[in-house]
């Protein structure tokens, strides 16, 4: 069969079921006749998890393999969702059907529409204040956590404005007006002057140096983070985004949960006022953007690892905290289909790299030797199609849908087609996203609701 038209037939019964399930529960939620304890207008910490690119099937996928292989539950449906509120919010953006991430982020930060690449900007141009800012000015301490580079569209809504996501260098400028008390990911790139090496910068601007002349502590790998103090700190672990969890060097590069757990010890230090933290995981949005689902399952669970942490954090402190875990929007379409089994769970967890890594070990010219060899050696029990191996040896994408490199397309498709795993595109979706809501305010994000409304029960909340 060609393997375009297999992985466009992806079914979603599952995620339409889920979908429904979820509805009847915000419609009929269970009620009791005992009156609610009193509860502060406002809650003291703020988390905000933000799976870029994540979707119910994503999560739902990433559940079954740590129960089926690891005996282990999912933080973000166990805790969150179970003792919480759970609602849906919708996604399309003020131009289109579909988002992009600076769309959707701008949405859920500032409480308005945007157009497609627009940061931190209303459709009609306004230049609103987005949640961090007004989070700050009450006193709050500000924090965000990303391993995609900072500047990436998402965290740079939270915290700037620019007409253009791609404006890297003004939104890295922007942060140094902002003043975080915590920035912690990659893009290294743009923070040092052109001169230095893979600099992406057009100017002679040392944005570190000027970081550090504002009093903050400055750190590159995971050692220094482990040990970094003081009230302000600058981690920046990449030239550009950091790796996926499957490809990270764990001596060198921290994973999200120990960003977080660093994060969430520095804003804590010392702090009467509180805080706001926001931790993205962008590698769930890229992987789906490969269709590269042991990737995504990999580090869907790291980001649940971070949650993990918000949730023992609220268990000390459950009438002054509040904890959101959502997605900007969905990516691929992904979803089981054609009756899989565990063995196709086992099947995925038998995959030790990324495909991008995959795509970067054969070279731009591969010689089939080679492409034969890198499949024995790390895609052990799978087997190229000839169609999917002259797709790779021949530069060939397999179509419109499918990642734009041959190499991560062919892989992509040979890993779909056994293991049931199957994808509509390479593309963001226009599904809606979840959203769970746990602490002060929690029954706020509960229902149906547009993304903006994300934003403007924040804004009602601080």
């Amino acid at each position: 069969m060609n393997p375009s038209i297999h992985l466009r037939c992806a079914a979603f019964p599952a995620a339409i079921a889920a979908l429904l399930a979820a509805s009847l529960a915000f419609f009929f939620p269970l009620t009791t006749g005992a009156r609610e304890p009193t509860r502060p207008v406002a809650p003291k910490y703020i988390f905000i998890f933000i799976a870029d690119g994540g979707g119910i099937t994503h999560m739902e996928i990433t559940r079954m393999f740590n129960r089926h292989l690891h005996n282990e539950g999912l933080t973000i449906v166990d805790k969150i969702m179970k003792e919480g509120s759970v609602g849906l919010l919708t996604t399309h953006a003020a131009d289109s059907l579909v988002t992009d991430s600076s769309a959707a982020a701008t949405a859920l930060a500032c409480g308005c529409k945007a157009k497609n690449g627009a940061v931190g900007t209303c459709e009609d141009g306004v230049i609103p204040k987005t949640v961090m800012e007004v989070a700050k000015e009450t006193g709050m301490r500000i924090g965000i956590v990303t391993n995609s580079t900072v500047y990436d569209a998402t965290p740079a809504s939270f915290a700037g404005h620019v007409s253009n996501r791609r404006l890297y260098a003004t939104i890295v400028d922007q942060y140094l007006q902002l003043e975080p008390e915590v920035l912690l990911g990659g893009g290294r790139d743009q923070f040092i002057p052109r001169s230095r090496p893979g600099s992406r910068r057009r100017d002679d601007a040392d944005v570190i140096a000027a970081f550090q002349k504002k009093g903050y502590a400055y750190v590159s790998d995971r050692q220094g983070l482990s040990r970094v103090k003081g009230a302000k700190a600058l981690g920046l672990f990449s030239l550009r985004d950091m790796s996926f969890e499957l490809d990270r060097d764990k001596g060198r590069e921290p994973s999200l949960s120990e960003m977080t757990r660093a994060a969430l010890r520095l804003l804590q230090e010392g702090n009467r006022r509180g805080f706001m933290l926001l931790i993205e995981n962008e590698n769930i949005d890229s992987a789906g953007h490969m269709m590269d689902v042991a990737s995504l399952i990999q580090d869907y669970r790291e980001f649940d690892r971070a949650v993990a942490l918000a949730y023992e954090f609220y268990r000390k402190y459950p009438s002054e905290t509040l904890v959101l875990v959502t997605s900007d929007h969905e990516t691929g379409g992904l979803s089981f289909s054609g009756y899989p089994s565990v063995k196709e769970l086992q099947r995925i967890q038998s995959i030790g790299i990324s495909l991008s890594k995959a795509a970067e070990l054969l070279g731009l010219n591969p010689h089939q030797e080679a492409v034969d060899r890198l499949v024995a050696e790390h895609f052990k029990g799978f087997s190229l199609s000839p169609e999917l191996r002259e797709a790779i040896l021949k530069k060939k994408r397999l179509g419109p849908t499918f990642p734009s490199n041959p190499t991560v397309g062919a892989l992509g498709a040979m890993i779909s087609n056994e293991t049931k795993a199957f994808w509509i595109s390479a593309g963001h979706t226009n599904q809606p996203v979840f959203v769970a809501a746990l602490g002060v305010g929690a029954e706020k994000f509960r229902g149906y609701q547009d993304n903006t409304d994300f934003a403007r029960h924040l804004f009602a909340l601080l």
